[in-house]
């Protein structure tokens, strides 16, 4: 009695059915996962590109916050202490005045009197975010047809009131009179620039300078970028140079370009570049130099 069953011959060639079918189910496997992988590497890449330029164009944007918008009106001479972008910018990075964190105060009283370089204090509605070594604008009504400022170092601050040395203004006068209580608000300043391939924000811990602030720690705010270029143009669109002060007083427009490659090659060993061109307007800067 003969039993039944495969053959050697008919062993072979099924294993050797069932090794090609599973080379063909993990080559299909292995081919999707590397599109996969690819497909999110372009798509981080893209995200990041776009995260990133939203918030140096957000930014730029609120260039000249808190800063006396109508000082190039009625100031009779230009002044470093309210250039909206500070000498330091230039293609590859951008340093501008911008009170971000919105801290602003009204002055209690009616009329006030400041002297460059005389220590006096003023009694104000809230001292909170304002601290000792800070710089501070005070501007409003000098008449009743004009409007005036005051940069003034915070020498002491109490719950109530700030005390500080009046250091720069827009004219020649070492006095200023303001005609109603005026208000105050923090300088601060921002500086955006690429460094090794990260895009890096930074924010002024020191304006004892007003043309040259002292820059705390960069955070990064995005990496694996080849390229950040800044592009400054008056109000006809002609492209200035932010390197001489008449310069930067007549950039009310930012152009913003930057280059982002993948985290990591491709399959294919490739890494392809995401590039973003962005239009701003410095609303403030609009609004300070507009005929």
């Amino acid at each position: 009695m003969h039993s039944k069953g495969f053959s050697l011959i008919e062993l072979i060639v099924a294993l050797t059915v069932a090794l090609v079918l599973a080379a063909m189910t993990f080559q299909l496997f292995h081919q999707n996962e590397r599109v996969i992988r690819d497909q999110t590497l372009i798509t981080e890449m893209q995200q990041t590109a776009r995260v990133v330029a939203s918030q140096i164009a957000d930014e730029v944007r609120m260039a000249g916050q808190g800063v006396p918008i109508y000082a190039s009106t009625f100031d009779t001479t230009s002044s470093e202490a309210v250039a909206i972008i500070f000498g330091s910018s230039n293609t590859n990075r951008i340093d501008f005045r911008a009170g971000l964190s919105n801290v602003a105060t009204a002055m209690n009283g009616g009329p006030a009197d400041f002297t460059i370089g005389m220590s006096r204090s003023i009694a104000v509605a809230s001292t909170v975010g304002f601290a000792v070594g800070k710089f501070v604008y005070i501007s409003g009504a000098a008449t009743s047809s004009t409007l005036a400022w005051v940069r003034a170092e915070l020498t002491a601050v109490s719950s109530t009131t700030l005390t500080l040395i009046p250091r720069n203004t827009g004219t020649t006068d070492t006095a200023v009179h303001f005609v109603s209580a005026p208000t105050v608000s923090l300088e601060e300043a921002v500086s955006i620039y690429l460094s090794s391939g990260s895009v890096r924000r930074a924010t002024a811990s020191s304006i004892t300078n007003a043309a040259a602030p002292v820059w705390s720690a960069a955070n990064e705010i995005g990496k694996n970028f080849t390229a950040l270029t800044f592009t400054y143009y008056d109000s006809a669109g002609t492209a200035v140079q932010p390197s001489s002060l008449s310069n930067r007083t007549v950039i009310t427009r930012v152009d913003i370009q930057l280059s982002v490659v993948t985290a990591n090659p491709l399959s294919n060993g490739s890494r392809p570049v995401y590039s973003l061109t962005l239009r701003t307007i410095p609303r403030n800067a609009r609004l300070r130099f507009s005929p």
